[in-house]
């Protein structure tokens, strides 16, 4: 390194540079070492340029092998190269800078730091020959002079017949020639025919050049879009926000000259985008946007980069944390640091399956998508917390509405008001508030139900009042966190209260304005496991409860509702479609910001419309469609429904602009009325769609999920129905702690240990707090008349409803059997207090079970455990001589003084251990002192490893 000031010891400098290169002390190979003399000359930013020089070179090998781009730099004269480092690492810089101001999250942004390209400085022919073919398809762009040694020797051409090999084998390389002739010499004229921009090392304003040159055709800096005839600028962007919105509006012409100049892979390159640039530099236009008719089609063209540049940017947009710059595309917006909670992770594994797999066109007339969201994380509930000094008052306070009141009297950040007004500034329609708590991020411990979810109408025309109820809702969501019920079921769970952190995610919810009412078509949820599954259904089809409307009435729990097995779709159990009401939400209702409010309640302007609501229009489908075999090969194994029938179906899956003929026919058709059961066994793949989902979401979460999920059917005969899935998350039954022992079994214990075993049971986990027996004798059951029956057994559960005590009842026949022909005639009052009921064979009798009957609704409604013993449903006879319904056990034990004439009542010192394995369909009823643990669950372990070893030991 030198510090020159004279012209003199510049000259010196420079023959010392001659004589390294003509000695042969330049490195030829990256092998050899290699000097650099510098000349400052008061610019301070060399020194900077020095040492990334250095690190670059010893980072180029490893750097380049993940993508990074290098700039390659061949000059001889130390005073150009040392002028050029400052200009070359400070528009590096510069592009560093701007990247910080683009949607990503802060670990991407500091891999794109790292990630910038490198420069390279060669002093001769053969280093620089020898660094371009080892990284040819890193190089980025080339600066040279026209003359510098080659082959020992000074070749003034050298720099000529250099850029000429390069732009042969990469027409489209940036390349500047330099030289000290002018302009018009032979050298600029060279450069000009092979393809090279040209600048003279006189002109005054060479270093102004060089910036121009990186900033045009390095596409550093903003990338300015030109008119195909006249190079008129027709629009400049520096983000990538700005391109999707200005390259959906260039003229096809504009599109196509730059898809020929490369332009798009030359900007994303620089910008140190890689994968973005690598598929877009592999594309070939016009070869690979060729028609049928062979004609060019750049709509095809701009349409799939619009689709792989938003893809990628909503990989990049998962931790967003600065809504500012956010794209109004992304699906999913983040404000803050910290956790996305356990909804917030969910929502983001959503949209991964839905860019990944291209869920949104995989299905004929039906778009798979999730709504946009915008999420809170948990640092702005950190921040909220801290700077009002909630925590430990919150913690200390007497009740909740002393929480509520802690909590509304506080401010949220200024910032987040403010980003919270951007927001609302472009979202009109109704918004769902929804926790997402840290703790929900536990696997094992669904915190379903919680915590508060809120519905805004977000109808007023004063954005400053949107802005304050939303401000409100967010706050009633956080001071959830600290009712009475959330802080005991996290103490349930061996959660600190303390160390509780809540994220918010507002959904834009799914749905149309009608009559001043906002409601989807339909909605519900849907499992990967049906625990009550119908004759001839099993539980690995999975299921789906459906209301109509938002799908509150599912997740409340209310009778409105239908169950479908996903296997058996056919054969719906639940209210008659004329009865269901609509739930909506009420536009015009006030909302309420002093008190907890459920998302159910009158209050929170959520409201049950009449049926006459739910009248569902729409566009008939088309009807012929195809099997994608793009489709089936990119989601391998998951095409079938659980019959075997593909559920996949669109010819030309995933083109940009695919015209179907089907389209056409559509055109004719007019807006419909359909039934509920039209539309899940004809109109819409419904339960292909979520058998689908199920099986693919559990997949990826390595577990039985249950997805919330809303449809709208489709109001313009060109457009798709939408299904839309809410929230993915472990299903609960199967998953959560106090279930674990009932995962699986498949052994059942004699009647030396087991009261009742069923192969036929209903219902998943362990029924507890059941002490109470009710049960008929067959020998009753066959002389002594069943209304009499039915009578008692009335009367002892009013008065056991009464007490609080669940019970189990056991009789021969079908409960509910309304002439009392095949079982004892009780209507659903009669036995509403049961907690598990079991019923057997009659001798002699065929005897249907009680599953579609309207009892098999209200025992699906209300989780009510349900087991058959010995029926005529049993398929295999081994599985008949494996149960019991051991009605001695139970005259063994004392009666109580209540007890009827026929019905006995007898009641245990301690509940019953009752389990059913709602996936195996066993169930049983522990005798007292034999353990589940022990005398099923070790001998069902054992055995399992048994036959692992050795094969089925049946």
């Amino acid at each position: 390194w030198e510090s020159v000031n004279n012209g003199d010891e510049t000259a010196a400098a420079a023959e010392v540079t001659g004589k390294l290169a003509r000695s042969g002390s330049y490195a030829s190979s990256l092998s050899d070492a290699w000097i650099w003399p510098f000349l400052w000359q008061g610019n301070t930013s060399l020194f900077t340029g020095m040492f990334k020089l250095v690190e670059d070179r010893l980072n180029a090998q490893k750097d380049t092998s993940y993508g990074v781009q290098l700039i390659l730099l061949v000059e001889d004269s130390v005073k150009f190269y040392s002028s050029y480092l400052s200009v070359l690492y400070g528009e590096l810089l510069k592009q560093s800078m701007a990247v910080a101001n683009e949607t990503m999250a802060a670990k991407e942004k500091l891999m794109r730091m790292y990630s910038r390209p490198k420069i390279l400085l060669c002093t001769n022919y053969e280093e620089a020959m020898d660094i371009y073919e080892r990284y040819a398809d890193n190089v980025i762009g080339v600066i040279t002079d026209a003359g510098f040694p080659r082959n020992g020797q000074h070749d003034p051409l050298a720099g000529v017949v250099m850029a000429q090999k390069m732009l042969e084998q990469r027409p489209e390389l940036p390349l500047m020639l330099q030289s000290a002739q002018g302009e018009d010499s032979e050298v600029a004229r060279r450069a000009t025919a092979i393809g090279a921009k040209f600048a003279s090392k006189g002109s005054s304003s060479l270093l102004m050049e060089l910036r121009d040159f990186m900033t045009e055709e390095m596409k550093f800096g903003p990338l300015v879009f030109r008119d195909a005839n006249t190079s008129k600028a027709l629009g400049t962007v520096s983000t990538v926000t700005q391109l999707l919105s200005t390259w959906e509006q260039l003229p096809l012409s504009s599109v196509a000259y730059h898809a020929r100049r490369a332009d798009l892979s030359k900007w994303f390159l620089a910008r140190s985008e890689f994968q973005l640039a690598k598929r877009f530099r592999a594309s070939n236009y016009p070869g690979d946007f060729i028609d049928s008719n062979g004609k060019e089609r750049p709509d095809w063209l701009r349409n799939w980069i619009l689709s792989e540049a938003r893809a990628n940017r909503n990989k990049l947009a998962s931790n967003v944390e600065n809504v500012q710059y956010a794209d109004p595309s992304l699906p999913i917006v983040r404000l803050g640091s910290g956790a996305l909670g356990g909804k917030g992770r969910g929502l983001r594994f959503l949209n991964s399956l839905v860019e990944e797999y291209g869920l949104e066109n995989l299905m004929p007339d039906l778009q798979i998508s999730v709504p946009r969201c915008f999420i809170l994380a948990t640092g702005v509930y950190d921040r909220f917390m801290e700077e009002n000094n909630l925590l430990v008052p919150a913690l200390n306070a007497k009740d909740d509405e002393e929480v509520l009141s802690l909590f509304s009297e506080a401010k949220l950040p200024a910032d987040v008001m403010d980003q919270l007004h951007t927001y609302l500034a472009s979202m009109t329609k109704p918004l769902a508030v929804r926790s997402s708590s840290l703790f929900e991020d536990a696997f094992l411990r669904p915190f379903a139900g919680v915590y508060a979810t809120t519905m805004l109408p977000n109808s007023s025309p004063s954005i400053a009042t949107r802005v304050k109820e939303l401000a409100a809702a967010v706050k009633r969501v956080y001071a959830s966190t600290h009712k009475k019920d959330a802080l005991a079921y996290a103490e349930m769970t061996g959660n600190r209260a303390e160390e509780e952190k809540m994220a918010v995610i507002l959904q834009e919810i799914v749905g149309t304005e009608q009559d001043g009412y906002y409601y989807p078509t339909l909605a519900g949820v849907a499992n990967s496991i049906d625990f009550y599954p119908p004759s001839n259904a099993e539980p690995q089809h999975g299921c789906a409860q459906i209301a109509l409307g938002l799908g509150s009435a599912v997740v409340d729990g209310m009778p409105c509702v239908q169950h479908l097995n996903l296997g058996l779709p056919s054969r719906p159990v639940g209210a008659d479609e004329s009865m269901m009401p609509v739930t909506a939400l009420d536009l015009s209702a006030p909302v309420h910001m002093g008190a907890f409010v459920e998302s159910d309640s009158e209050g929170a302007g959520i409201v049950q419309l009449p049926p006459e609501f739910g009248v569902m229009r729409t566009f008939p489908r088309s009807a012929k469609v195809e099997v994608a075999p793009e489709a089936a090969h990119n989601v391998p194994g998951l095409m079938h429904d659980v019959h075997g029938e593909q559920v996949v179906f669109k010819h030309g899956y995933n083109e940009a602009h695919a015209i179907a003929p089907a389209k056409k026919q559509r055109q004719a058709a007019t807006l419909s009325r359909i039934s509920l059961k039209q539309l899940i066994q004809s109109e819409v793949p419904l339960p292909q769609a979520l058998s689908f989902m199920l099986r693919l979401c559990s997949l990826g979460l390595g577990c039985p999920v249950e997805l919330e999920f809303a449809l709208k059917l489709r109001k313009t005969p060109d457009a798709k129905h939408e299904l839309h899935i809410l929230q993915v998350r472990p299903q609960s039954e199967v998953t959560a702690s106090h279930h674990a022992k009932a995962l699986r079994f498949k052994y059942l214990p004699g009647s030396d240990y087991s009261a009742v075993a069923s192969t036929h049971a209903l219902g998943h986990g362990s029924f507890e707090n059941i002490s109470d027996v009710i049960y008929v004798s067959p020998e009753t059951y066959a002389s002594c008349s069943r209304e009499q029956i039915a009578q008692e057994i009335s009367a002892l559960n009013k008065k056991l409803r009464a007490e609080g005590r669940r019970y189990l009842i056991m009789s021969p026949g079908r409960w509910g059997n309304a002439d009392g022909t095949r079982g004892v005639p009780v209507k659903w009052s009669d036995i509403d207090g049961a907690g598990f009921i079991v019923e057997t064979a009659v001798e002699g009798e065929s005897v249907p079970l009680s599953q579609g009957s309207h009892f098999f609704q209200n025992i699906l409604s209300f989780g009510i455990g349900y087991a058959t013993v010995n029926s005529d449903e049993i398929a295999d006879a081994s599985d008949a001589g494996m149960e019991v319904a051991d009605y001695s056990f139970f005259e063994s034990l004392p009666t109580t003084p209540h007890e009827g004439k026929l019905v006995r009542h007898v009641q245990l010192d301690a509940p019953l251990e009752i389990v059913v394995d709602g996936i195996s369909r066993r169930g049983v009823v522990m005798k007292p002192g034999k353990p589940f643990d022990l005398y099923v669950g070790q001998v069902d372990a054992f055995m399992a490893l048994q036959e692992t070893a050795y094969g089925s030991l049946s």
